[in-house]
C-alpha cells in the first residue's frame, strides 16, 4: 500500500510494516533497482527501465527538452549495460550517482545543464533518492508513508515506490505469489506526461506479473480529465463508487454505463452509500457503521483531515 499517512491504525491492527520516506528518515529506495536477474529478456527489461527513469527525471525537472529526454535514456543504457556486462555485480548496480556520473562525460552541453539541474537530488539537501536500498521486507502487509516528502517530490516519491514493488513483483511472480497493490491519492501520478504514462502501463500489465492494482481517490475530477485516468477506469474490472459532485457524474456514469436511476444512489447520498461496479453487474450498497464499533474506528480518518485543516 502507499498512502499519506491515514491507515496507521489499520497498519496496528493487522501487524503490518510500516515504512516512512522522506527526507527525515533512514529509509531508502535506490530508483535505479532493478529486476534484470529476473527477466527473461534483458533488453526488454532495460528498456522498461529507462521509460521508468524518464519519468522519475520528468517528475524532478518537471518538463524535458527532446535532447534531455535522448541524453537521458543514453545514459539510462550505458549503466545498465555496463551492469550486465559486470554479471549484475552489486559494485557496478545503477543508481542516481552513477547516472549522474554518466550524463557529465557526455559531450554535448545540454547533459552539462541536466546535471546542473538534478544535482541538489544527487550530492544535495534532497538526495534522498541518491542513495542504496536499505528495505528489509518482514511482513505480508507492507505500507510506504510518502506524507512527509516536500510537495515538490511527492510525484517523484510515488513513482519511486511504484518501481520498487513492480521489481518486488517480478521476484513473486517467480515464487508463484499474487500482490495486491493499494495506491492511495492515485490524482497525483496524474501531475505529469511520463507519470501518468508510467502508472497506465503498471495498471495494464499488473496482471501479467500476478498483480491487482487498487487505486483510490477522492479528487475524481483529476482523473477524469487526464486521458491516461480515463483508461484506467476504463480498464478497471471493479469499482466503488461513493458520494460524487454533480459535474464529476455524468462521465463517471459514462464509463461504467451507470443508470439515471442508480446514479441517484451517489448524488448526495450519506456515508456508507454508493454503487458496486463488478464487470457488467451493478449492486446499490447501504454500509452505515456505527461509530461506536472497532470497524470504524479502524478505518475513520475525520480527525485527520480535521487536523490537517
Amino acid at each position: 500500500m502507499i498512502h499519506n499517512g491515514e491507515y496507521y491504525p489499520l497498519i496496528k491492527a493487522f501487524g503490518g510494516q510500516a515504512l516512512n520516506i522522506s527526507t527525515n528518515t533512514d529509509t531508502h529506495i535506490n530508483p535505479f533497482d532493478s529486476s534484470l536477474q529476473y527477466a527473461k529478456n534483458d533488453k526488454e527489461a532495460i528498456k522498461e527501465k529507462s521509460e521508468f527513469i524518464l519519468a522519475f527525471i520528468e517528475s524532478i525537472v518537471n518538463g524535458l527538452s527532446g535532447e534531455q529526454k535522448t541524453l537521458t535514456d543514453r545514459c539510462t543504457n550505458n549503466i545498465y549495460e555496463d551492469y550486465k556486462l559486470h554479471n549484475y555485480n552489486k559494485e557496478y548496480e545503477p543508481d542516481f550517482k552513477k547516472f549522474y556520473n554518466e550524463l557529465l562525460r557526455q559531450p554535448e552541453s545540454e547533459a552539462k545543464n541536466l546535471a546542473l539541474i538534478i544535482e541538489r537530488y544527487v550530492k544535495g539537501n534532497m538526495d534522498i533518492f541518491a542513495k542504496k536500498t536499505n528495505i528489509e521486507i518482514k511482513n505480508r502487509f507492507i505500507t510506504f508513508d510518502i506524507s512527509e516528502l516536500p510537495p515538490s517530490i511527492q510525484t517523484t516519491g510515488y513513482l519511486v515506490v511504484l518501481d520498487h514493488i513492480m521489481n518486488r513483483l517480478h521476484r513473486n511472480k517467480t515464487l508463484g505469489k499474487h500482490t495486491w497493490i493499494f495506491i492511495d491519492e492515485f490524482h497525483i501520478l496524474l501531475a505529469n506526461k511520463f507519470s501518468s504514462e508510467y502508472i497506465a502501463k503498471i495498471y495494464k500489465t499488473g496482471r501479467k506479473e500476478n498483480a491487482i492494482p487498487t487505486i483510490i481517490t477522492q479528487n475524481i475530477a483529476d482523473v477524469i480529465k487526464n486521458e491516461d485516468g480515463c483508461k484506467i477506469l476504463s480498464n478497471s474490472e471493479f469499482a466503488m463508487i461513493l458520494k460524487q459532485k454533480p459535474l464529476d457524474l455524468p462521465p463517471i456514469c459514462k464509463i461504467f454505463d451507470i443508470s439515471d436511476e442508480e446514479s441517484r444512489y451517489v448524488t448526495d447520498s450519506p456515508s456508507g452509500q454508493g454503487i458496486i461496479v463488478y464487470g457488467d453487474d451493478k449492486v446499490i450498497f447501504r454500509n452505515q457503521v456505527s461509530k461506536d464499533s472497532y470497524i470504524y474506528e479502524l478505518n475513520q480518518t475525520s480527525n485527520m483531515q480535521v487536523s490537517r485543516g
